[in-house]
């Protein structure tokens, strides 16, 4: 059985890919800055949660002397939180973008998928094997 904290990041993911798929045919930066609005709240809750998430992972895997696991984090989360803030700060930029906005919501649609397949690959694994 899963952990329900992580059926509701799953859950979310999947929320989170289908609306960056309904975004990606929209190449004018209007309608796709409109779609993205409606989608901002989602995601910002959800890297918040992300990010208290790694901290309580480390934690539980120090805490049952998993040091691979320990050591693993310490390199995943100074960087997941890197990508929290970068996409936070794009989604902020809604209300006044930049030049290159959708080469800038390319870039940050990868960093999403990337991020959804390494935490349900890699990461939940080790937050399941430590949790009943």
């Amino acid at each position: 059985m899963m952990a329900p904290l992580i059926e509701t990041f799953k859950t979310q993911h999947r929320e989170i890919e289908r609306t960056l798929e309904a975004c990606e045919p929209l190449k004018d930066s209007a309608p796709l800055i409109a779609k993205l609005k409606t989608f901002r709240e989602l995601v910002v809750r959800h890297l918040d949660a992300k990010d208290a998430f790694y901290k309580q992972l480390g934690a539980l895997c120090t805490e049952k002397n998993d040091h691979a696991s320990a050591n693993l984090l310490r390199i995943f989360e100074p960087n997941m939180s890197v990508q929290s803030t970068a996409v936070k700060k794009f989604f902020q930029t809604l209300d006044a973008p930049a030049g290159n906005f959708v080469q800038a919501f390319n870039t940050v649609a990868y960093i999403l998928r990337q991020r959804i397949s390494t935490e349900e690959k890699a990461i939940f694994p080790m937050y399941q094997k430590h949790t009943p």
